[in-house]
C-alpha cells in the first residue's frame, strides 16, 4: 500500500527523518513507537505532503506521490488525523464532518452519514453542537470520523490516545479493528501506549533518532524491552 524509501527531511538546517523507510500493508494496521522528539510525527508529516522531502521517495499504490502536496496526496486517498484533532471549534460536528468531503474523490456523494454515525453513534447525538464544546475523546472520534468522509484507502494516526480517557481510546481501537476488517483500510499510526497499540496493531516499527532500528510483526516484539526503551 505505501512505502517510504530512505526518506530525508528537516526543518531549515535541522534535519530529523535520516533516511528513514518502512512499509504499510494494505488491510493492516502498522504501528510506529518511540519516545518523544524521534521523528514520529515529522515521518507522517512529511508522507502527508506538509513537509518535504529532501532525500528519498514515497510510493502509494505503486505511485512515487513524493512531491504531491498535502491536497493531492488527499485526493489519491491518504487521509491525516493530526496530533492535537485540529478540529475547527466554531463550527459543529456536522460542519466539521463536510469538510472532510474536501478531499474526497466526489464531493457529490455526500457524507456517508450510515455509516459514520454507527461508528460513532455520539456524532449523531451531537451533530449540532459546536466542536469546541466536544469533550477531548470527542473531538477525536470527531478528527477521525470527519478523516473517513473522503472514503480513504489509507489512514494517518497520530498520538489519537493522547490526552483521552481509557474507555473512550479502548473505543477507538475497536473502529480501528472494524474499519480494517470490514473496509479493508490501511492504517499507519504513531503511538506511545504500548497497551493500545497491542490491542490494534499488525506490524510494528521502532524509531530512535530519525531512523527504524526495529521492526516487526506483533508476534515477534519483545514488548517488555520495547516498553523499557519508551520509558527512558
Amino acid at each position: 500500500m505505501l512505502q517510504v524509501e530512505n526518506v530525508v527531511a528537516a526543518y531549515g538546517q535541522s534535519t530529523i527523518l535520516w533516511g528513514t523507510s518502512l512499509e504499510v500493508k494494505a488491510g493492516a494496521v502498522t504501528t510506529v513507537m518511540g519516545r518523544n522528539g524521534v521523528g514520529k510525527t515529522t515521518l507522517l508529516k512529511t508522507i502527508m505532503g506538509v513537509i518535504t522531502a529532501r532525500e528519498g521517495k514515497v510510493v502509494f499504490k505503486d505511485r512515487d506521490i513524493t512531491a504531491l502536496g498535502p491536497a493531492g496526496k488527499a485526493k489519491a486517498g491518504i487521509a491525516y488525523v493530526p496530533q492535537g484533532r485540529e478540529i475547527i471549534p466554531k463550527l459543529t460536528v456536522y460542519e466539521n464532518l463536510l469538510l472532510g468531503l474536501e478531499a474526497a474523490p466526489d464531493r457529490r456523494a455526500g457524507i456517508p452519514e450510515e455509516e459514520i454515525y454507527r461508528l460513532f453513534p455520539i456524532l449523531k447525538d451531537f451533530r449540532k453542537r459546536a466542536g469546541g464544546n466536544l469533550s477531548g475523546g470527542q473531538q477525536q472520534q470527531l478528527a477521525i470520523a470527519r478523516a473517513l468522509v473522503s472514503r480513504p484507502s489509507l489512514l494517518l494516526l497520530d498520538e489519537p490516545t493522547e490526552g483521552i480517557q481509557p474507555s473512550i481510546a479502548q473505543e477507538i481501537g475497536h473502529i480501528l479493528q472494524q474499519l480494517v476488517q470490514e473496509k479493508g483500510l490501511s492504517v499507519l499510526l504513531v503511538e506511545q501506549k504500548i497497551d493500545f497499540a497491542r490491542q490494534v496493531s499488525d506490524y510494528y516499527y521502532f524509531m530512535d533518532r530519525g531512523k527504524m532500528i526495529n521492526h516487526g510483526s506483533a508476534e515477534e516484539m519483545d514488548f517488555a524491552s520495547l516498553e523499557r526503551h519508551i520509558a527512558v
